[in-house]
């Protein structure tokens, strides 16, 4: 189906620079990493029975015992497909932040739980406008995120701003 002004390799070429195809792109990537992903902002930390389902791959690997800070806990699980999720929890078991790392994008719907929809609102009013990129910074709702990445190198933390228990940096904490 090439036209007579393009070969059909251009053509190709063409598409895949795309927004459409870009989009379609993200769309599977984040399905890639769908219900691996186990700390939930706002909610209790993850625990290892709760990780096996009926998903392949939907497990985790390993989980260190969370290492205590005099004011919270760290929780760390490396993901059957390489990503590491690091989960930061307050004294009284909640997850306030929530950080990534590794060669698939975690399920984000399942990282931020409630917090969700302030990232998918701002991601399709990025989008609306024009602004097709990997990257998202966002401080809106009670979430603050920042999300980088490509394939096979992801990265980014969230957190909720009003659970940060008193007296820790948050910027020192996810450093």
């Amino acid at each position: 189906m090439a036209s007579d002004n393009f070969p059909a390799k251009t053509q190709m070429t063409l598409f895949f620079q795309t927004a459409p195809f870009r989009s379609l792109l993200v769309v599977l990537v984040l399905l890639a990493g769908a219900s691996e992903a186990m700390a939930t902002l706002g909610k209790a930390p993850s625990r290892m029975e709760a990780a096996s389902s009926s998903t392949p791959g939907a497990k985790k690997l390993a989980a260190t015992p969370g290492q205590q800070a005099a004011l919270y806990t760290l929780r760390v699980t490396q993901l059957e497909n390489g990503t590491t999720i690091q989960e930061y929890v307050t004294p009284a078991g909640l997850v306030f932040a929530v950080a990534w790392r590794g060669p698939v994008l975690p399920d984000l719907n399942a990282l931020l739980g409630d917090y969700f929809s302030t990232f998918k609102l701002e991601a399709e009013q990025a989008r609306t406008s024009g602004h097709h990129r990997s990257s998202m910074t966002l401080a809106r709702g009670g979430l603050v995120l920042s999300s980088h990445g490509r394939m096979r190198n992801f990265f980014g933390h969230a957190y909720a701003p009003d659970l940060i228990p008193p007296g820790v940096n948050i910027k020192d904490v996810l450093q």
